[in-house]
């Protein structure tokens, strides 16, 4: 009887969070949300996950671990209403969501219910729509968190958050312990981590491998993320003539395997906030090619992981390949463990969840 109380105790002490998503479609916001729920699971908060879109790539590692997911339609008023009639009656201590989205969703929801708000900018670039939906209401946030320090900069500059509750809070980097070892392909094979949206401009990328080709260099480009059932990808290559250079894979679970595959790893975005694709090439100790655009170019430059170019210029990012091309093993490497030295410093989980839990924790007791 004892043993049963003293756990019905330790169980009523702990905090319930709940974590909103957009979607639960893998990506980088939505990896990172996913890899805090797990963590603070494990630290015995009580941990539920809100969706709002109809996919969910986490379903099969949420449910091992025990976390609740609920999905709730939020693209109406009455999905609004329903949302708001749920966060009341579950009354969670903490809400932290993710994305401009939802970050003024889960503003409504603590303006009508008082319940504390950590929100997360995972973007550089803001819409003008979110622009002033974000003026007008950034300091209903009980604390404003930012992957990047460009992002955190720029709002401050813009008054779109209060710089007295506003945090630089990185990304989660999972580290391997696994060393560089000399790759054996016969084809220097490069890998791309990301969906397939505009942002991610894979027209110039694949442009790149075609400039490649025609001037007979041998290149094989690996492709990992969700087609979401668009054809052009394929007709592209196909009307290219370069089927044979690219393979589109699709979604794949763990990257592992690829990254440790691959000569290098080319991010040729639009825009990013802080790239999950670039942490994890450098946690794999793989030299990076990347679009010079804020999140990426500072990466990059500070760790000294790999090269630049210029966004939309496949002339130049095929230049940059052929110079990853030539430049000896050696310095491939050095490339490497520049990248993974610099996540270790900055991005390990140790080090992020812990800063996670004293925000967590601060946010938490202004309610009290």
């Amino acid at each position: 009887i004892h043993i049963k109380a003293t756990l019905l105790m330790l169980k009523s002490n702990n905090h319930s969070i709940f974590l909103f998503s957009i979607s639960l479609a893998k990506g980088g916001a939505e990896n990172q949300l996913v890899k805090l729920a797990l963590f603070l699971a494990k630290k015995n908060y009580d941990v539920k996950i809100i969706y709002g879109l109809a996919h969910n790539d986490f379903h099969e590692e949420l449910t091992k671990a025990g976390i609740g997911v609920q999905f709730i339609n939020y693209k109406s008023l009455v999905g609004l209403f329903k949302l708001l009639r749920f966060v009341k009656k579950e009354k969670p201590d903490l809400m932290i969501s993710f994305m401009f989205g939802m970050n003024l969703i889960c503003r409504m929801l603590k303006f009508f219910s008082g319940i504390p708000l950590i929100t997360s900018v995972r973007n550089n670039e803001i819409s003008n729509l979110y622009f002033w939906l974000y003026r007008i209401s950034y300091n209903i946030d009980t604390l404003s968190t930012f992957n990047s320090e460009y992002a955190l900069k720029k709002f401050i500059a813009q008054k779109l958050t209060n710089p007295k509750k506003s945090v630089l809070q990185n990304n989660a980097i999972k580290i391997s312990e696994s060393h560089s070892k000399s790759k054996k392909n016969k084809v220097f094979t490069i890998i791309s981590l990301a969906h397939f949206r505009p942002q991610k401009d894979y027209i110039t990328l694949f442009v790149a491998i075609k400039i490649l080709k025609d001037k007979n260099i041998p290149v094989k480009l690996f492709v990992l993320g969700h087609t979401f059932d668009q054809n052009w990808p394929f007709d592209k290559l196909k009307s290219m003539e370069i089927e044979e250079l690219v393979s589109i894979v699709g979604f794949v679970q763990n990257t592992g395997e690829y990254l440790q595959a691959a000569d290098a790893l080319v991010l040729s975005s639009l825009w990013e906030g802080t790239p999950n694709a670039i942490l994890e090439a450098m946690a794999h100790k793989l030299p990076v090619i990347s679009s010079r655009i804020p999140g990426c170019e500072s990466l990059v430059l500070n760790s000294e992981c790999g090269f630049l170019f210029e966004k939309q210029n496949p002339e130049q990012l095929a230049e940059r390949i052929v110079g990853m091309m030539q430049i000896s093993e050696k310095e491939r490497q050095d490339f490497g463990q520049n990248g993974y030295q610099y996540v270790y410093d900055n991005y390990r989980e140790e080090v992020v969840y812990k800063q996670w839990l004293t925000l967590i924790k601060r946010a938490i007791k202004s309610a009290a």
